[in-house]
């Protein structure tokens, strides 16, 4: 029987709803139904997950899903002391179990990505999502008129090429807070910087760096996930400065600030100006 006269029927159907979470090179799939599910070249892991329901409202607040699931599933411990440094995404799809392994018969219902996660309960968690619509509805940054530059480092308005600044280095120390490294560009600065790491799992973690002291680095969110004798690869930061940018990244012809902006505000009451 086809997906529509299945979803459609008063007692005919098998419902069950597919959670894809993904986050890159991996994927991780689990299903509402009473057993494994093999879809599309997929396994969906049988678990106790439910979701409060898809809203289209077009607010963001009253959008959110979320979904009640056990905490050992992979997607709950990844946020376990710090959250991962990449998005990790969602896809809900409905079906009904015994169809064809067809797309046509598992409709992807929802998008969007994890925003966070709570424990409630002992064994148990609560997946607060955002839909892919509250992303793009997002208020967005506008350029103003200012002295330093507005621009983040290393992004497409920037333009400085990050992989010329990357400097490979080891972890030679940690206290839970910063890391001593074996090396760092004397010439550079990496306050307001970042450092990252490749994981077990393939995946690449970041921490930015609150403040340099010599070979010492505070970390934002602290040293959590890191060992002592790891590689990690570090960036240095940027001020923000017409120096800094002509004289670390030889980037001025993308510095977005106006160096040259007079001091005296033109409606400070003063006729004279």
């Amino acid at each position: 029987m086809p997906f529509d006269d299945l979803e459609s029927s008063a007692a005919g159907g098998r419902p069950a709803r597919l959670y894809e979470f993904s986050r890159q090179p991996a994927s991780w799939c689990y299903t509402s139904a009473d057993r494994d599910i093999h879809f599309q070249s997929r396994d969906y892991k049988s678990v106790a997950i439910t979701d409060d329901g898809i809203r289209q409202t077009g607010e963001a607040s009253a959008d959110a899903l979320t979904l009640t699931v056990p905490d050992s599933i992979y997607p709950v411990k990844m946020f376990i002391g710090h959250p991962p440094s990449d998005q990790i995404w969602l896809t809900l799809r409905d079906y009904h179990y015994g169809l064809a392994d067809a797309p046509a018969n598992a409709l992807v219902v929802w998008i969007g990505n994890i925003k966070t996660v709570r424990w409630t309960d002992a064994g148990q968690a609560e997946i607060v999502c955002n839909s892919i619509s509250a992303s793009m509805a997002r208020m967005g940054l506008r350029l103003s008129y200012e002295r330093n530059c507005p621009h983040s480092l290393y992004d497409t308005s920037c333009r400085a090429v990050r992989a010329s600044f990357a400097l490979d280095t080891a972890v030679t120390a940690l206290d839970g807070a910063s890391v001593t490294v074996g090396a760092v560009n004397g010439a550079w600065n990496y306050t307001h910087g970042y450092l990252e790491w490749s994981t077990s799992n393939g995946f690449i973690e970041r921490r930015g760096i609150e403040v340099q002291n010599g070979l010492s680095l505070t970390l934002v969110s602290g040293t959590a996930g890191m060992t002592a004798g790891q590689s990690v690869r570090i960036y240095p930061g940027c001020d923000q400065t017409s120096a800094t940018c002509n004289g670390i990244f030889n980037n001025m012809p993308n510095y977005g600030g106006f160096r040259h902006m007079p001091g005296k505000s033109p409606f400070d009451n003063n006729p004279f100006f």
